[in-house]
């Protein structure tokens, strides 16, 4: 049975209804897959039965000259173009307005004001601006003119402990805004003098498991959670506030989103559907209707209670290494015949994920072709550079064997090809 949450009320038919009349007048995608319908019509349980033929998936988003509203391939408006990690071996780009700004404030605005607006210090451990998630946060809190103090701590100094600290006690921060692996391995090695004073720990970019949640609010005990499900497409959809004992379910304040059944036999799973809704006179960077991102969302007694960012991906330390991409690398490239992934999940026994690309070449093994692999990996997806070169959060290792040994050890399942094989879970 399809779920509808967000913006799926009567009071937002007029904001979607414009959204989609602008969406028709200047994006030729959506004049396109929307052609012939009454749009002063459509409301969201008609956008969920329309989800086969009305929708966008992050392979169009290469489609510029189609995604694109005109104002922005004409430069009419200022805007800011988000690079994200690509699905098919390059990386996408996100047009971002400063009406998208005003709206991410909207979505984080309901958590700002109980838990972060007294005068709080935020140490944001996020990518340099213009990344997604920097600008999300910083613009966001800007927008909602949120009495904070927003201090972006060089990423690099996660990989020195004195300098860390350092800075860290000049601070002297109330949250710290971060991927979720950070805030583990930060709980890990902060001294409780800082650890103390952390009241709000925001979180996102990988799956947060109960386990973990657990695991970090031990370690950061006057803290509460904020887990955000976001995209570079949507910025904040959704978030939860998890707190020692108490989970809440997710909220989706200015999205419209449809839950469907997934068709693999698990009702609980529902995939996850993203249309942006903007309010009159807005202009945003990408149109997104029934937005298709692959994730799924786990029911409980009617509720979003998580969001599991995993399907056909692993996660090294909040950045997305995706099947597509190495599939599309290793196609492509003359030498090679086929891959698995080999993965180790983040969990508290095991702070630092590691993914094995194990590839198998056709006759002669390539000189330098690990390396070769790693840095087209790379090239497509920067946030994996980060994380896993620079941050040194996560590990990504590539070996590259004859075609007989690409498969030996890992389970053998007949009639189906499989490539992500997970430690702990099916190996």
């Amino acid at each position: 049975m399809d779920m509808l949450v967000g913006r799926v009320n009567r009071e937002d038919a007029p904001d979607l209804r414009y959204t989609l009349e602008r969406a028709i007048e200047t994006t030729a995608f959506w004049r396109k897959k929307l052609r012939g319908m009454n749009v002063e019509g459509i409301n969201p349980p008609q956008l969920a039965e329309l989800t086969e033929t009305v929708n966008i998936t992050p392979h169009d988003l290469y489609k510029t000259d189609e995604v694109w509203p005109d104002y922005i391939q004409r430069g009419e408006v200022f805007h800011t173009v988000m690079r994200t990690s690509g699905t098919t071996g390059k990386p996408k780009r996100v047009p971002y307005t400063i009406d998208d700004r005003f709206r991410t404030g909207r979505q984080l605005e309901p958590w700002i004001r109980e838990y972060m607006d007294k005068g709080d210090r935020i140490a944001s451990f996020f990518p340099p601006l213009p990344s997604s998630s920097g600008m999300f946060a910083y613009g966001g809190f800007e927008a909602v003119k949120a009495k904070v103090a927003y201090y972006q701590v060089p990423i690099q100094y996660l990989l020195d402990k004195n300098l860390l600290l350092a800075e860290l006690m000049d601070i002297k921060p109330t949250a710290l805004f971060c991927l979720t692996a950070t805030a583990y391995n930060l709980g890990l090695i902060l001294p409780e003098s800082i650890k103390k004073d952390i009241q709000t720990v925001v979180v996102g970019g990988e799956t947060l498991t109960q386990e973990l949640a657990r695991a970090t609010l031990e370690l950061f005990e006057n803290a509460v959670i904020i887990d955000n499900f976001g995209s570079t497409e949507d910025a904040i959809t959704g978030y939860r506030v998890v707190k020692s004992g108490k989970t809440t379910p997710f909220t989706f304040p200015d999205s419209a989103v449809i839950l469907k059944d997934n068709d693999d036999g698990y009702s609980e799973y529902k995939r996850i559907y993203i249309t942006k809704v903007m309010h009159k006179g807005e202009l945003t960077g990408l149109p997104l209707f029934n937005y298709d991102i692959g994730d799924l969302a786990k029911i409980v007694r009617g509720e979003v209670m998580n969001i599991i960012r995993v399907k056909d991906v692993v996660t090294l330390a909040g950045a997305k290494l995706h099947i597509d991409q190495i599939m599309e690398i290793v196609y492509n490239h003359q030498d090679l015949l086929d891959f698995v992934i080999i993965y180790h999940p983040l969990s508290p026994d095991n702070p630092k994920p590691k993914a094995i690309i194990r590839v198998a070449y056709r006759e002669k093994k390539p000189p330098g072709i690990e390396d070769e692999l790693r840095e087209l990996i790379y090239e497509a997806n920067n946030p994996v550079r980060y994380e896993v070169e620079e941050s040194k959060q996560a590990q990504l290792l590539i070996e590259a064997v004859p075609p007989e040994k690409l498969r030996a050890d890992l389970p053998q399942r007949l009639g189906k090809t499989k490539r992500i094989y997970i430690v702990g879970k099916d190996i």
